[in-house]
C-alpha cells in the first residue's frame, strides 16, 4: 500500500510506480481513479495545501460552472465512483435539496467543498507537501522539503498563472492587481473608482462583485472595459460543445498546428464568452443601479478598447485606452483590477529537466496519452495536465474533459488499451468542419 496521508512522508526516499504532483482537480480525477480501480499501481500525490482550495480569491457567492455537474471529477469515465458529485450530496443529505433548489448550475462555492471533501477522502493524496524540484537520474527523483521520492513515471497537474500585459507589468500591487488576487487583496474600494479590465466572464464576476456590496462599501464609479465590440454570450449550443468531446480532442491533436491555430479561433467564444446567467445579472445591475438606485454607484462601460498604456497617477493609475490605432480617451483610477486571464508557465520544480522537455510554441509538447516529448527514456515518463490548449483545444483548461484525460493518463501508466466504454464519433464529421469557410467568431486579439 503507498504511503497516504496515514503514513506522513518523513525525512527518506519512497519508491513508487507513479508520483503526482499537485492534487487540485487534474491530479484528483487521476488519484480518485487509481483508488477506485484498486489495480495495485503504487501512487503518491502531493500538494501543498492541507485543505483544497479552488481559485479561492474569485469564487464570489453567486459564481457558477460553465459546466455541467456530470463533469466533475469522475463521473463521465464512471458514474459508479464514490468519488461523483452527486454521491458527495447523498453522503452530505442535501440530494433531494439540491434537486429542488434549481440552480441553473453548481455553484464553485459549493464545487470547490465537493473538491476538498475528495482531497480528504482519498488516502494516495498527501497535503501539506510541497515539491520543490524534479530531476531525473534512471527515474524521478522528487524532493519535497522531508524527502527525496522516487518514482517511474510522474504525472504534473500544473496551474495557469496570471496573465499581466506588458502594459501593466512593472505596476502591479495593492491599488492595481490581477482578479485572481480579488478575495486575498480585499482592497477598499469604498467611494473609489475601480476599473476592470477585461470582458470576458472573470470581468463580468468582478463588477457583480462591486456592485453587490452593501451600499456603504460600494466604489463610487466603476468602468468596465473590453477589448471586445459588446459584451458577447458564451456559445454553449448543443453542436458547439462537441467540441469538448473525448473524439474532437483526438482528431485536433492530429491537424496541422496552422489548423489548430485557426480552430481556436474560430470557436473562441465556445469558451471566452459569458454565461447568458451572468450577462443577464449584469444588465439587471445596470438598470438598477441607473434608474432605481440613482447615485449610488455610476457604472461606465467601454467596450471595443484596450489599455495602450498605463502609468502612475498618485496613489491610482492613468490609463489611455485605444480603438484601433487611435487613442481615445483616458481613466484615472484609484484601483485596477485585471481580468485578463492566464497562460502557461513552466513550474520551477521542472527547472532540473527542462531542457530536456520538447516545447512547442510555448507549450510542452504531449504525446497521444499527455507525456512529454523528452529525451530520456520511453518507459520513464512525465505526463502533464492543463498545459496544450494549442494542441488539444478549448477544452483543454476545462473541466469537460478532466476525467477522461486522466483515464486516458491511467491507462497509460498501467500500460493497458483504453478501457473507458467508447461514445459514438460526434454528429459533425470531420471533414465538413475542416471545409467551412471563414471564422465563426469574431478574432479578438490578445485578452486584455
Amino acid at each position: 500500500m503507498p504511503p497516504g496521508r496515514e503514513t506522513p512522508v518523513g525525512a527518506r526516499q519512497v519508491e513508487l510506480s507513479c508520483i503526482g504532483v499537485g492534487a487540485g482537480p487534474l491530479n484528483l480525477s487521476l488519484a480518485c481513479q487509481i483508488h477506485d480501480e484498486q489495480t495495485g499501481l503504487e501512487a503518491l500525490f502531493l500538494d501543498r495545501q492541507v485543505d483544497l482550495r479552488w481559485h479561492p480569491a474569485i469564487t464570489f457567492e453567486s459564481s457558477q460552472l460553465q459546466v455541467s455537474h456530470f463533469e466533475d471529477l469522475v463521473t463521465l469515465v464512471n458514474p459508479r465512483s464514490a468519488y461523483t458529485f452527486v454521491n458527495y450530496l447523498h453522503e452530505h443529505g442535501r440530494l433531494y435539496h439540491f434537486l429542488n433548489a434549481q440552480f441553473e448550475a453548481v455553484l464553485r462555492s459549493e464545487f470547490e467543498q465537493y473538491l476538498n471533501w475528495a482531497f480528504h477522502r482519498n488516502p494516495l493524496v498527501h497535503g501539506g507537501e510541497t515539491a520543490r524540484e524534479i530531476c531525473f537520474e534512471g527515474e524521478f527523483r522528487v524532493r519535497t522539503d522531508n524527502a527525496v521520492l522516487g518514482a517511474r513515471d510522474v504525472v504534473v497537474g500544473i496551474g495557469k498563472q496570471a496573465q499581466i500585459p506588458p502594459q501593466f507589468q512593472g505596476w502591479t500591487g495593492r491599488n492595481l492587481f490581477h482578479s485572481s488576487a480579488l478575495l486575498d487583496i480585499h482592497p477598499e474600494v469604498r467611494k473609489k473608482h475601480v476599473c476592470v479590465v477585461g470582458g470576458g466572464q472573470s470581468g463580468a464576476e468582478v463588477l457583480l462583485h462591486l456592485v453587490g456590496l452593501p451600499k456603504e462599501r460600494r466604489p463610487r464609479l466603476i468602468t468596465w472595459v473590453s477589448q471586445c465590440q459588446i459584451y458577447v454570450p458564451l456559445d454553449n449550443s448543443p453542436f458547439t460543445n462537441e467540441l469538448f468531446m473525448p473524439c474532437f480532442s483526438d482528431r485536433l491533436a492530429g491537424m496541422s498546428e496552422s489548423q489548430r491555430k485557426l480552430f481556436l479561433r474560430r470557436f473562441v467564444l465556445a469558451s471566452d464568452g459569458i454565461s447568458e446567467s451572468t450577462l443577464r445579472a449584469t444588465y439587471q445591475a445596470l438598470y438598477r443601479h441607473t434608474f432605481l438606485e440613482p447615485n449610488e454607484c455610476d457604472i461606465t462601460l467601454q467596450p471595443g478598447c484596450k489599455v495602450s498604456r498605463c502609468i502612475n497617477a498618485g496613489a491610482g493609475h492613468r490609463l489611455t485606452l485605444q480603438r484601433g490605432m487611435e487613442d481615445v480617451g483616458e481613466v484615472t483610477a484609484d484601483i485596477v483590477i485585471l481580468a485578463t486571464g492566464y497562460q502557461n508557465a513552466l513550474p520551477d520544480f521542472l527547472e532540473p529537466i527542462a531542457d530536456r522537455l520538447e516545447q512547442i510554441d510555448n507549450e510542452l509538447a504531449i504525446c497521444e496519452d499527455f507525456s512529454v516529448r523528452w529525451d530520456g527514456p520511453r518507459d520513464r515518463r512525465i505526463f502533464v495536465q492543463n498545459a496544450s490548449l494549442g494542441q488539444r483545444g478549448l477544452a483543454d483548461p476545462s473541466l469537460s474533459l478532466l476525467a477522461w484525460r486522466a483515464r486516458r493518463i491511467l491507462d497509460s501508466l498501467l500500460g493497458r488499451a483504453p478501457c473507458a466504454k467508447p461514445e459514438p464519433p460526434d454528429f459533425i464529421s470531420c471533414t465538413s468542419i475542416e471545409r467551412w469557410p471563414g471564422p465563426l467568431a469574431p478574432e479578438r486579439g490578445q485578452k486584455i
